[in-house]
């Protein structure tokens, strides 16, 4: 039983393939400008040892993250870019590179754990096979302070040719001990129509498609280019909650039946939509299968019951990897949208 716990404990450094595709950086406008900055680094020999890239993770994001490991790696640019042909790149994207040690990013963004950066230590200090040992951390605002401190001691003195490339959303969730010790990257925010472009050219997905994943947004909710829940039961089942359309707990087995993390995190990112249009402000653009929905959503309810609502879906999300209560935690849920003025089951005090 432990050394299951340990495997699940240091599973973000099994997945080390790395692939490379510039066209994907090329056709992403707002990533293009920031590849255009790290080139210009790198040639002048300004790359720092530790580079934190901060904005919307996502599929172009792993893109940046990739192509820039694999460029550094890289026996022989082409003209900036990885080859693809050397034996480095070859190893790369094969996933037997030996020199790499990812902590990737997983569906319930739970917090990295302190043995993983032990195990990420352990390695540090091994015989190098190439020139450079890179480390990449993806979303690394989920460090608890355990596992910070201990990556901590690695970025203050790191081996020789150590390089860390780690990507962050919410800069203000990371620790300031470690956020003090990596050089921001920041890249500019990409709009809709940038994001739908890019998928339709790299997905090879139809327009409607498209606009859908860049409102999700999410690489953690999108598998290759399908979203990996049924969005359009999930929004329906809150919409019937909302009009009162039958018991408060009746339209609720599309919610049953997705995970709990990823239905706190659609609903916080419809949330936003559905306030905006409530309080009449500037609408951001929506794709056409979500346009009635959000309507009718916004309608259903006052701004004040709205802004009660994401406090609950916030307490929900936090709640949404706890093991206990699955089907109690949905149901609460549920009673909290029609009125978050109840009190809560699950609370002590309830």
């Amino acid at each position: 039983m432990a050394g299951d716990t340990q495997d699940q404990a240091i599973a973000g450094l099994a997945e080390q393939r790395l692939g490379s595709d510039p066209a994907t950086i090329r056709q992403a406008g707002w990533l293009n400008e920031a590849w255009g900055r790290l080139d210009r680094m790198i040639e002048g020999g300004r790359l720092p040892h530790g580079l934190l890239l901060h904005g919307r993770l996502g599929a172009p994001m792993t893109a940046l993250l990739e192509t820039l490991a694999r460029r550094l790696i890289c026996h022989a640019p082409d003209q900036g870019w990885p080859c693809g042909q050397c034996p480095a790149c070859r190893q790369a994207e094969q996933g037997s590179f030996p020199d790499v040690q990812r902590l990737a990013d997983d569906a319930e963004h739970r917090d990295i754990p302190v043995d993983a950066i032990r195990g990420l230590i352990d390695g540090a200090f091994l015989t190098r096979y190439g020139r450079m040992r890179l480390v990449l951390i993806e979303r690394i605002e989920r460090l608890n302070r355990a596992s910070g401190n201990a990556l901590l001691k690695l970025l203050e003195e790191p081996p020789d040719s150590m390089q860390f490339l780690c990507t962050v959303e919410q800069v203000d969730r990371l620790l300031p001990t470690i956020r003090s010790r990596l050089q921001r990257l920041r890249l500019r925010e990409p709009r809709p129509e940038e994001q739908a472009r890019w998928w339709q050219q790299t997905a090879g997905c139809d327009s409607e498609r498209a606009e859908m994943l860049a409102f999700i947004d999410d690489p953690t909710l999108v598998d290759g280019n399908q979203p990996t829940f049924d969005w359009q039961a999930v929004t329906e089942a809150w919409v019937s909650l909302a009009e009162e359309r039958g018991t408060p707990l009746a339209p609720l087995a599309p919610w049953l039946a997705t995970p709990r993390p990823v239905l706190a995190r659609w609903l916080l990112r419809l949330w936003p939509a559905v306030a905006r249009r409530q309080a009449g402000l500037g609408e951001e653009a929506l794709p056409g299968a979500l346009e009635a929905p959000i309507a009718r959503l916004a309608a259903a309810h006052t701004a004040e019951h709205w802004l009660a609502v994401q406090t609950r879906l916030i307490r929900f999300a936090r709640e949404a990897g706890h093991p206990l209560h699955p089907e109690l935690s949905i149901e609460q849920l549920a009673l909290d949208l029609v009125d978050p003025r109840l009190p809560r089951r699950l609370d002590p005090a309830g």
